[in-house]
């Protein structure tokens, strides 16, 4: 049976890609700016920094996702690891550059090599809930079957009807949260650095179908239990 804490944890997932989207620095944000070498440099090992802590708190959310399919956590963990090991280069290298062309080039790389804020927090953040939605989804309709013949059982009883007209909106409400998860992660995890920002769409696009998705599965856990109820009488009035 679909859990309200799993429910809670799946808005709570759409929800935060939404807002981590919007918390994407741009180009502008992290640009350096006029000012003298030294103050310039202190400020992209400051970039870097924050990069690597982003790093970080990604490879814990894949190694402690328990929603991740096996080919999820590889490709994510990969990727993570190559990106991984461009920031180390860099925060190794920036503090020897004795030239603003230098810092330029090193910029350049730390944004367009790997795009940690921009792609592959939205792609770890975005392929767990859709990988947790497919879960909630396949658990619905292995309980599809069960629901079905509670309903049947009710032919004749007052809370017939109402149950028969929730099994509808159940099973409604299952398909549609899987067209709406459906090929998000293949989606997503096709971008690379290099597309960005003119991908940025994809990610916009792929949080509001995990959005809708967990609207339709709270939808669905409504229905489950009013039939639950409707075996004890509950007609819906």
């Amino acid at each position: 049976m679909f859990s309200r804490c799993t429910l809670t944890a799946g808005l709570a997932g759409a929800v935060l890609a939404g807002g981590l989207l919007a918390a994407v620095p741009s180009a502008g944000a992290t640009s350096l700016q006029p000012h003298g070498f030294a103050t310039n440099q202190q400020l992209l090992e400051q970039q870097l920094a924050s990069r690597a802590s982003q790093l970080g708190r990604l490879a814990n959310d894949v190694s402690g996702s328990k929603a991740l399919t096996p080919a999820h956590v590889a490709a994510l963990s990969t990727t993570i690891s190559t990106a991984t090991a461009n920031i180390k280069s860099l925060v190794a290298k920036v503090p020897s550059d004795t030239k603003q062309s230098q810092l330029n080039t090193d910029r350049s790389s730390m944004l367009k090599q790997n795009r940690v804020f921009a792609v592959l927090t939205p792609q770890v953040f975005q392929t767990i809930e859709a990988d947790a939605i497919s879960s909630q989804v396949a658990t619905f309709e292995a309980n599809e079957p069960a629901l079905q013949a509670s309903v049947t059982s009710l032919v004749g009883q007052a809370g017939y009807t109402n149950a028969s007209n929730h099994y509808a909106a159940f099973i409604k409400s299952v398909n549609l949260a899987a067209a709406d998860s459906n090929n998000v992660a293949t989606a997503v995890l096709a971008q690379v650095p290099a597309d960005s920002p003119g991908d940025f769409h994809v990610f916009v696009t792929a949080n509001g179908k995990l959005l809708n998705a967990d609207i339709a599965l709270a939808h669905a856990s409504y229905d489950e239990s009013v039939i639950g109820l409707a075996a004890g009488g509950y007609t819906g009035s």
